[in-house]
């Protein structure tokens, strides 16, 4: 059972990803409370600096973040941006409850069960760190993963400007185009893939596709219940 004190909290650098958090916290984590923290200045930062490096300016801000949702009483702390997991490490040193990136979970599944890993992203900035994380985890575990690429720039623009339809079309091709290069799992880098769930699971094919969802949640829920 969780503790009714316990609560999760939720670090956010789009808008997006706000209500794909509370959707499925009453998916799978219904009645829990939850905290969001929303600081457009972080996906600013990012942007201005070269892909690969997290802004020192983002570090003390997450580690600010998680400082206050401690205080709040959350008993697990979530990065809902895939460009941070180096300011997600540096920050979990000042508290004292887990401090996870969502996609954690998806990047662990996908080094644990497969070699050949297909990775949809829709900016050039997420790739140092989706390699990175991937690479990391395979050294842990001794073995050799090879990372295929996929994307357009194309499609985050459109969803920037609110045409996620246009936007879902696209990426929903670059699926297709990733799974005919046999790859054996196609990793959704960036979290906000989670927000197109129901047309990635009508999806005909029979390669595996990992996006920070239900399992993300599932984990979260577990961590809270330590």
């Amino acid at each position: 059972m969780i503790e009714e004190s316990k609560k999760a909290g939720f670090i956010h650098t789009t808008p997006a990803t706000i209500g794909m958090v509370e959707k499925y916290m009453g998916l799978y984590l219904p009645g829990t409370k939850f905290i969001h923290i929303y600081n457009g200045n972080v996906k600013v930062d990012n942007f201005n600096s070269p892909a690969g490096i997290t802004p020192k300016s983002n570090l003390l801000r997450y580690a600010n973040f998680a400082f206050e949702l401690e205080r709040a009483g959350c008993g697990v702390i979530v990065s809902c941006c895939s460009l941070m997991p180096r300011a997600t490490a540096y920050a979990k040193e000042v508290v004292s409850v887990p401090f996870v990136q969502m996609d954690a979970v998806i990047l662990d599944a996908a080094v644990e069960r497969y070699r050949r890993i297909g990775v949809i992203t829709t900016t050039e900035y997420v790739l140092p760190y989706v390699e990175e994380g991937l690479k990391t985890r395979a050294d842990q575990l001794g073995k050799k993963v090879e990372i295929v690429f996929s994307g357009n720039g194309t499609a985050l623009e459109l969803f920037n400007a609110g045409e996620f339809e246009k936007h879902d079309a696209i990426v929903l091709e670059d699926i297709r185009k990733l799974d005919e290069k046999g790859v054996d799992c196609i990793l959704m880098g960036q979290i906000p893939f989670a927000l197109m769930d129901e047309k990635l699971k009508k999806l005909q094919m029979k390669t595996p596709v990992l996006y920070a969802g239900e399992d993300a949640f599932r984990r979260i829920g577990e961590l809270m219940s330590v």
